[in-house]
């Protein structure tokens, strides 16, 4: 396929564009927006307007591109996957949780799932690329192909986690950016005309597409909001260690924050400088040091009470952390001679 090809294709009228047309005439009649619903919803009497992947997917892949439709306006609504836009041609005005934002030619803006937005009519020339992604895409991006990146947490945190503060959405403004453009034609191109190996290569492409944006991102990151993002995600790891020490699980963690496991030990290892594992028991013999110096309850109680299964294990790893046994740590503690009677 050639540019002019690819192109002409992005500029024509799509069969769902034609009959979105056709709605718009008659968006008068009570009808209008249920059926505007029902091209991309599954659940059209949900009053949360929520758009399904499955309804607007063209491969079976986890992740897919669909050309945003013109000459409808989208109220306001959410997805269930992770949406990357970018426009082709022209601009596209939106507004993202109330904030009216203009999105321009070569430029990018990533929201997560959770995110609500509205989006205005985009003309003839005003030609975006929704590209959807899976939770396991996503996954895949990160954890097999640039986990390593030191601003990867800084991107994820932004995009998934750090809701309130951020948004949901990362703005890139690329339109100057020639890499961008042409890794976005690559995978234009490889998407309308599959040929063998396709989502190999459309998976390479948009590795390096994602290792762009965050070269390109992290140039114009402010330094105190990056140092305000890894410290209040450092709390809020913590606080979950804090809430969860008897009986959490890393597997439980990630599930929390909606992280995939691996990545969540490396984000934990990155913000705290420690494993998931230590700072377990870290938090662990914390406890016992207290239940020690405050309370009468029996060693294998404590053991217990801290989340502990095995009492030699336990004498183990309290010797490890402090140089002493837990019956030595209580007769010395000045706590418990003052304390308990």
């Amino acid at each position: 396929m050639t540019y002019e090809g690819l192109d002409k294709r992005l500029r024509s009228l799509n069969e769902r564009e034609m009959t979105l047309q056709n709605l718009l005439k008659n968006k008068s009649d009570i009808a209008y927006k249920k059926q505007l619903k029902e091209f991309f919803s599954d659940n059209q009497d949900h009053k949360d307007w929520i758009i399904n992947y499955d309804k607007v997917m063209s491969y079976n892949l986890p992740m897919t591109i669909h050309k945003h439709d013109r000459f409808i306006p989208f109220d306001y609504h959410k997805h269930d996957y992770l949406e990357l836009i970018f426009v082709y041609s022209g601009k596209i005005r939106q507004a993202i949780e109330q904030e009216e934002m203009t999105i321009k030619k070569g430029e990018i803006v990533i929201l997560d799932m959770n995110v609500e937005h509205r989006i205005d009519v985009a003309g003839m020339d005003d030609i975006a690329i929704n590209v959807l992604l899976t939770q396991d895409f996503f996954d895949w991006i990160f954890l097999k192909q640039i986990a390593y990146n030191n601003v990867i947490s800084d991107f994820v945190v932004k995009a998934l986690y750090e809701k309130k503060a951020y948004k949901q959405n990362l703005h890139f403004k690329t339109s100057h950016n020639e890499k961008i453009w042409q890794l976005m034609l690559s995978i234009l191109y490889e998407y309308y005309e599959p040929k063998i190996g396709m989502e190999t290569a459309i998976k390479s492409y948009m590795t390096l597409l994602f290792n762009e944006l965050l070269r390109d991102y992290r140039m114009h990151l402010n330094d105190h909001v990056a140092n305000k993002v890894e410290k209040t995600m450092a709390i809020e790891i913590m606080d979950y260690i804090h809430d969860h020490s008897s009986n959490g699980s890393l597997k439980e963690m990630a599930a929390s924050f909606n992280f995939h496991p691996d990545y969540m030990g490396k984000l934990i290892k990155q913000v705290t400088g420690k494993t998931y594992k230590v700072l377990m028991k870290d938090r662990k013999i914390q406890q016992a040091k207290y239940l020690l110096e405050h309370t009468q309850l029996s060693i294998v109680d404590i053991v217990s009470e801290v989340g502990y299964s095995n009492v030699s294990y336990f004498y183990k790893q309290f010797k490890e952390s402090m140089g002493i046994t837990p019956d030595t740590y209580r007769h010395q503690s000045k706590h418990f001679n003052k304390d308990i009677p």
